[in-house]
This record gives C-alpha cells, sequence and structure tokens, in this order.
C-alpha cells in the first residue's frame, strides 16, 4: 500500500450510494485544485475516497461520465435556484422577478466559488458538436431566454429575445468573473447596483 494511501471503511450492502457521493466530492474537489480536466484521474479519486480504483467503475465508466455528472448536479443545482428566485418576486411581476433571479446568479457565485470554477472555469477536454447540444449548460440558456421573454411581452422576436438573453447571462458572468479575481472583497452592494443598471439599460 502506498504512503499516504488511507484505506476507507469498506461499504456494506445498500450503502454504494453513499460511495458514489463520496467519489463525487472527491472528483469535485480535485478537480478545482487542478483546474484541468485532463489532469483528473480515477487513480487520484479512489485514492482521495481511500478504495481500490476498480471500485468506481461500479458508479462511472469512465472520467468522462464521471465528470458529466458532476457539471450536470452543479448546472441543476443553478437552476434550481434561479427558478426559485423568480417564483418568490413573480406576484410583483415579471421585471422584478428577473431582477431576483440575476441577483440570486451573483449570489450563487459568490456562496458556492468552487462550484462556480468546476462550472465555467475547468479546462475542459474539448467534446464534439453533437455531445455539446445536450451539455446543463443550456437548460441555463433556456431559462434566461424563457424569463426575458416574459418582460418582453410581444415587442420583441424569438431572435431579439435570445440575443438579449445572452447578453444578460454574459454580464453577469463577467461581474461575478472580475468580483471573485480581484485579491480584495468585492463591494456587494456596488456589484448589486451595477446588476440593476444592466437590468434598466437592457429592459
Amino acid at each position: 500500500m502506498s504512503e499516504g494511501f488511507k484505506r476507507r471503511t469498506p461499504s456494506r450492502l445498500g450503502e454504494g450510494a453513499a460511495l458514489k457521493e463520496e467519489i463525487l466530492g472527491a472528483a469535485a474537489r480535485l478537480l478545482t485544485e487542478t483546474g484541468r480536466e485532463q489532469d483528473l484521474s480515477l487513480r487520484a479519486v479512489a485514492r482521495e475516497v481511500g478504495i481500490a480504483a476498480p471500485s468506481i467503475y461500479l458508479h462511472f465508466k469512465d472520467r468522462a461520465e464521471l465528470v458529466e455528472e458532476l457539471t450536470r448536479r452543479a448546472f441543476g443545482r443553478l437552476v434550481a435556484e434561479l427558478r426559485d428566485a423568480w417564483e418568490e418576486e413573480e406576484a410583483a411581476g415579471p421585471r422584478a422577478a428577473l431582477g431576483a433571479m440575476a441577483h440570486r446568479y451573483c449570489q450563487f457565485a459568490r456562496d458556492n466559488p468552487k462550484i462556480y470554477r468546476l462550472m465555467f472555469g475547468i479546462e475542459r477536454i474539448e467534446g464534439s458538436r453533437e455531445r455539446a447540444t445536450s451539455h446543463p449548460l443550456w437548460t441555463v440558456h433556456q431559462l434566461w431566454v424563457e424569463k426575458v421573454a416574459a418582460c418582453r411581452a410581444d415587442r420583441s422576436g424569438h431572435e431579439q429575445v435570445e440575443r438579449l438573453a445572452k447578453l444578460l447571462w454574459s454580464a453577469l458572468h463577467g461581474l461575478v468573473g472580475l468580483a471573485m479575481a480581484v485579491p480584495f472583497p468585492a463591494d456587494q452592494r456596488n456589484l448589486a447596483q451595477l446588476v440593476d443598471d444592466y437590468l434598466d439599460l437592457m429592459l
């Protein structure tokens, strides 16, 4: 047994789901440390969990499937947060609800910097264009399109709504990216004001 390896207590019957979660957690930690998907090895993940490498194949067929599951979960969590924000303010009108979504997006990035980096900051192994269409990124995109359309009513065609949704998401991503990159605490009040200013300009 190699130095530094700590063997995990074997799972009992029916505890396979717990091991799967441990594998996902270990992979997420390693990915956010290296920043590169190609540097992630199943052997390293197994060592982090304290299991033999072949045990991972009981849950994931390869590294690509493991990273895909991590990515799917992260985007699913973000979509759930954004939908909650919309629903909480929907009674105040679509403009207020879209504003709540935009602020929640920034809050999600601030509160979960490692998850956000996993979603957007990891250097990925490039896949095919065919697989790109099923990436969970599109669930966030479609949500922005849906909610921007609700604010625009009949004043914009679908193409214009798509463009506005992309501009909004790009602006928010840029704002939180800058806030996370500077070597000092970002001014959260100023960030919130910038979000509101952008929404006013766009809508």
